[in-house]
């Protein structure tokens, strides 16, 4: 989708990964679009801050990409842990798109012609962006013309898919409608915006359309997921009818009994289960869950070693011996004397020796 090309490219230059091939703001919403029917928000920040984060930050600096954006990021004045803070998106699920993304010297010019330097030397000599003027303001031209980045201040960088650049600009401009004071603003205002990452909206009509097995109708949507201690969730989904909600919540609790019953063979937590909840209200059905970061740990742990267990010949043994190639282990064959024979083509290669 145009959208998903167009985030891509956006992030990927800012953060230099282009060259090689996340509570979020809540002003930065003023800069989305009415037009939008999801809006979503990641409090990046926030989530260096928690415990999954410092306990895996040596796995992400093991990466060849994190090295080399973070070094690339160091180089251009940008803290790789203070040059994104917050993001804001919104879209109209189908081609347009805008993304509000802070950070400490991000909307900082030098910066950013910095990072567009360092991608060209990785990228061979192609520039993701180039910073221009734009009646008095910098703006960045994305390569291939899929869209255009704001710069609003040293912290602040906006950017927006081709069809909704006039409409960020006049919010840019103090002009317009933002999607928390458009038609949605009541669907977007139910998701926790306080919480890690968080997101509502309407539902697109092929996922809708999914929905039609289930004898549901779904119209809209909120999750809201925290991470500070251990994980907590809540999500919710409304319903053509408070009927149509009752019925979705009787199937939902039949397969909540299932998996109760399963969960131990599962290795989740059993305190994890017994804090999910489904409720309905009008039509509305809300589902919650949390679990204490031990239990995250436990799960993720359980989780690993289950898949070592399904590499290996099950009940958690070391993987099966393989055969080796026959090449591998058939010694070379010496010089042929000038005057011996040709050996046959389909002659039988030597056996492996016995281990």
């Amino acid at each position: 989708m145009k959208q998903t090309i167009f985030t891509t490219l956006a992030a990927t230059a800012l953060l230099g990964l282009s060259a090689c091939k996340g509570g979020s703001s809540a002003a930065g919403g003023k800069l989305i679009p009415e037009q939008a029917t999801i809006m979503g928000g990641i409090d990046v920040a926030g989530l260096m801050k928690t415990k999954h984060y410092s306990e895996n930050k040596a796995l992400l600096e093991g990466q060849r990409d994190w090295t080399e954006m973070s070094a690339a990021a160091k180089a251009c004045n940008l803290d790789p842990e203070k040059a994104l803070s917050s993001i804001i998106f919104g879209t109209d699920g189908k081609a347009n798109f805008a993304a509000v993304i802070t950070g400490e010297g991000l909307g900082d010019e030098k910066n950013l012609t910095c990072i567009a330097d360092k991608a060209k030397e990785k990228n061979g000599g192609k520039t993701p962006f180039t910073i221009a003027d734009d009646g008095g303001k910098k703006v960045l031209r994305m390569d291939g013309g899929e869209g255009t980045g704001f710069i609003v201040d040293g912290k602040t960088v906006v950017f927006a898919s081709k069809g909704w650049e006039a409409a960020v600009k006049d919010l840019i401009d103090g002009k317009g409608k933002a999607a928390p004071d458009g038609p949605n603003k009541a669907i977007f205002a139910r998701a926790d915006q306080s919480k890690h990452l968080w997101a509502a909206g309407l539902i697109p009509g092929e996922v809708a359309g999914m929905a039609k097995a289930m004898e549901a109708d779904p119209k809209d949507f909120s999750v809201a997921l925290d991470l500070a201690d251990g994980m907590s969730f809540q999500a919710a989904v409304g319903l053509a009818s408070a009927d149509q909600a009752q019925a979705v919540k009787k199937k939902a609790d039949e397969g909540l009994a299932m998996v109760k019953g399963i969960a131990p063979m599962m290795g989740i937590p059993a305190k994890a289960i017994e804090t999910l909840k489904i409720d309905v209200k009008d039509n509305q059905i809300t589902v919650s869950a949390s679990m204490s970061h031990d239990d995250v740990k436990q799960l993720k742990d359980k989780a690993g070693a289950a898949m070592m267990g399904g590499m290996g010949g099950g009940m958690g043994g070391p993987p099966p011996m393989m055969e080796p190639p026959v090449e591998a282990v058939v010694p070379p064959t010496p010089p042929a004397d000038p005057a011996a024979p040709a050996a046959p083509a389909d002659a039988a290669p030597p056996a492996a020796p016995a281990p």
